[in-house]
């Protein structure tokens, strides 16, 4: 069986990936996912550290990029925290939380960019969890129709701390008090995370060559994103599906002709599409129209509060909401506006010049090399969920998307296929062409 199947191990920091997210689940009843990710995050790039010292290690300059916007990041916080009057204790809280939130993005990006460690083991990992996933949910269907219990327990380490019991809460199901149906979230914190997850794993496992694993693991992204009842996620799946079928069934030249043909369409018919385009968003919004109201409330007091009281570098600190948001933070539920908030326009800059500089890379070497198109894939993915969540409070589960897209600026500089990435023993890379 493909689940107690053994992996082929070059370094220990295969051996750690692998088995981090193989055992999701175990870590998820335990409660400890929430502090893993952070952990795995540090000790790895500590790794990093010691193999560059080693060897003369090359890296895109992306890796680099993201690396110094998360550390400026970690200064816009305290300086955003002392002009608003914050304690020290509340700035060394606001630096805590940068270290398991903010800085795992830049960190993870670098080590997949650095460390020894083959793209195919992140594929069979994020492969296996698909696998378990699958077997896991029917049982899950089943004990929803059946009634049982929604919330099994709460992890008693919640005591250490963290983001909110969220974290530390493990659930059968839930139900939706605006559509009255049960909906799922397995592993995750919420159910749109899951979504947000799988389409993330989806992704990663696109160029893993095609086998009845790949095909299943895919089955199983495809149903857990479903079963997320994310209308963010729904959407975003059918668009990968429709990219990735373009990309591969047409060649780069009837690409870019069908994209200047589509922006010619768009530019005469452009007021007729954003008429289309918003009954679309209003519809779908109308389907939890109790969420959608809360989120434009809070995106509007954070965009109100950001400008007229702290515009470069925001209030330092998340606040909590009115009750008109069920006194929801605020900035939640929205990266952009969450950075405004907290960090001012500098967060919000250092977080998204080298998001969209990335985006548009991977989009251009994705043209060039189709192997690259699942990086592109999952930097677009952190792109649009960034509307819909807070990146930096799902960084502990979503590293192995971070990481993937080190592996991919790695391929990138080297101009090979992701499987093509070798080592030598002391962490050096070359190439073995295919």
């Amino acid at each position: 069986m493909y689940l107690l199947q053994k992996a082929s191990f070059n370094s220990v920091d295969e051996k750690i990936i692998y088995y981090v997210i193989v055992l999701t689940y175990p870590l998820y009843l335990l409660g400890g996912l929430y502090f893993v990710g952070p952990v795995l995050a540090w000790v790895l790039f500590y790794r990093s550290i010691v193999i560059m010292f080693n060897n003369n290690i090359k890296y895109n300059f992306l890796a680099a990029l993201w690396l110094v916007a998360v550390l400026l990041i970690e200064v816009v916080v305290i300086v955003g925290s002392l002009n608003t009057g914050h304690s020290i204790l509340m700035v060394i809280k606001s630096s805590i939380g940068w270290a398991k939130g903010w800085a795992l993005i830049g960190v993870f990006i670098f080590v997949g960019t650095v460390l020894p460690i083959r793209y195919t083991i992140l594929q069979n990992a994020m492969t296996n969890i698909l696998w378990q996933s699958l077997l896991i949910t029917p049982f899950l269907i089943i004990v929803a129709f059946l009634d049982f219990p929604t919330l099994l327990y709460t992890s008693p380490l919640k005591i250490l701390g963290g983001s909110g019991d969220q974290v530390f809460k493990v659930w059968l199901y839930w139900y939706d008090t605006n559509t009255g149906f049960p909906r799922w979230q397995l592993f995750a914190p919420w159910s749109p995370a899951l979504a947000f997850y799988a389409l993330l794993a989806f992704s990663i496992i696109l160029s893993r060559p095609s086998d009845k694993l790949k095909y299943f693991a895919i089955l199983s992204s495809i149903i857990l994103v479903f079963i997320s009842e994310s209308r963010a996620g729904i959407l975003i799946l059918f668009i990968l599906l429709t990219v990735f079928i373009v990309y591969y069934y047409f060649d780069t030249i009837s690409i870019l002709i069908f994209i200047l043909i589509s922006t010619l369409i768009v530019g005469v018919f452009i007021e007729n599409i954003i008429n289309f385009i918003s009954d679309i968003f209003n519809k779908i919004n109308n389907l939890r129209s109790d969420s959608s109201m809360i989120r434009n409330t809070l995106n509007n007091i954070g965009l109100y509060r950001w400008y007229n009281e702290s515009f470069w570098f925001g209030h330092g600190n998340v606040e909590r909401g009115p009750h008109i948001v069920q006194f929801m933070p605020i900035g939640s539920h929205n990266t952009f506006v969450g950075l405004l908030f907290i960090k001012g326009i500098t967060g919000l800059l250092l977080y998204i010049i080298p998001l969209i500089m990335t985006i548009i890379y991977m989009l251009i070497k994705s043209l060039i090399n189709h192997d690259y198109l699942s990086g592109f894939f999952v930097i677009t993915i952190f792109f649009i969920y960034s509307f819909t969540e807070n990146i930096e409070i799902l960084s502990y589960i979503m590293w192995p998307g971070w990481i993937f897209v080190g592996f991919v600026l790695r391929a990138c500089f080297y101009r090979c296929n992701l499987n093509e990435i070798a080592f030598e023993d002391s962490g050096q890379v070359f190439v073995e062409r295919k």
